[in-house]
This record gives structure tokens, C-alpha cells and sequence, in this order.
């Protein structure tokens, strides 16, 4: 059965090929946490200048630029700019937790400080990412599961990235309604 054979390589290999891809949640979770820890640099980068966190008009930019690209993600422009702005709110939170717990010595402030322009590079770079993670949960969004697969996918990232209480309730802020944005 020689034929057979040639039937059985390309069908193991699509089954090894899907178990190799990675799931879109926990992508994208990483994804988000790894945008919360540009936060803690950004963070130190206003300490040092006295910068406000709050910067609307560069809120405004990412907003807008995510509108943009969003249709070429396969996303709206309306559920990636929500989608954003609860990243952005998640950001703040951290950069305001960490400044007052630095102030107040409660926290040991990082040895080194970044360019803001540099971390604002990063952050963009980060935007793509986050826009494929955003296009490739739709479906999950859509089910009446979301919410208990939110649920097992952050405890599946807290217990392996264990962030602190501050970066893990920032996680948790930069979700905002995930599970009720549409596609």
C-alpha cells in the first residue's frame, strides 16, 4: 500500500503543523503584556524629564492610526480604536502606579532610562501585533464561551508570567470588554 503511505505524511504534517501554531489568546495576551512592560520604561523616561503621563495628543495619534490600519487587519476601525483605548488606559495605570510608588520609595526605580521616542517606536511596532491578535480572536469574541476562555487563557499567562499585582490588574484594565467588542 505504497499509496497509502504518501496519504499519511501530508496528513501528519497538517496535523503537527496545527498543534504548532500558536492559539490567538494567549498570543495575544503576551502581546499585551509585553506593551504593559514598555509601560515601566516609558514610566522612567517621565521621571527623569517630568513629562506628564497624560498625553492626549499623542493618544489621539495611536487612536487615529490604528483607525487606519485596522481595515487592512481585518478589524474595524471602531472595535480597534475601543480595543486601543483600553490599552492606553492600562498603560497609564502602570506608569502612574509605578511613579507613585517610586516617589514614595516603595519601589526601586530602574537604573536606566530609554528615550521616549525609542519606547514610542516600540510601541508602534507593538500595534501590528496587537492588531493580528484583535483579528484573529473575532471568532472567540463571538461565542457565549468567551468570557470562561478569557478566564482560563489569563490564568494560564499569570501563572507563568507572575506580574506583579499592579502589571496583572493593568492586564486585566487593558481586556476592558474584550469579550463584547465586535469584529
Amino acid at each position: 500500500m505504497p499509496g497509502v503511505r504518501w496519504l499519511a505524511i501530508p496528513l501528519l504534517s497538517l496535523t503537527l503543523g496545527a498543534q504548532a501554531a500558536p492559539a490567538p489568546l494567549p498570543e495575544l495576551l503576551d502581546a499585551m503584556a509585553q506593551r504593559l512592560a514598555v509601560a515601566d520604561r516609558v514610566a522612567r523616561s517621565k521621571y527623569d524629564t517630568g513629562k506628564p503621563v497624560l498625553d492626549e495628543v499623542r493618544e489621539r495619534q495611536v487612536l487615529d492610526r490604528v483607525a487606519q490600519a485596522a481595515p487592512g487587519a481585518d478589524v474595524s476601525s471602531a472595535t480597534a480604536q475601543t480595543f486601543f483605548a483600553a490599552q492606553i488606559e492600562a498603560n497609564k495605570l502602570v506608569q502612574y502606579g509605578l511613579l507613585d510608588a517610586w516617589r514614595r520609595g516603595e519601589r526601586p526605580l530602574p537604573a536606566a532610562t530609554t528615550e521616549l521616542a525609542a519606547l514610542r517606536t516600540q510601541l508602534n511596532e507593538l500595534q501590528t501585533r496587537l492588531l493580528g491578535g484583535l483579528a484573529a480572536t473575532g471568532g472567540l469574541r463571538a461565542t457565549a464561551d468567551c468570557p470562561t476562555q478569557l478566564d482560563r487563557a489569563l490564568a494560564v499567562h499569570f501563572a507563568a508570567a507572575r506580574p506583579d499585582d499592579l502589571h496583572r490588574l493593568a492586564l486585566v484594565r487593558a481586556l476592558g470588554d474584550f469579550c463584547t467588542l465586535p469584529r
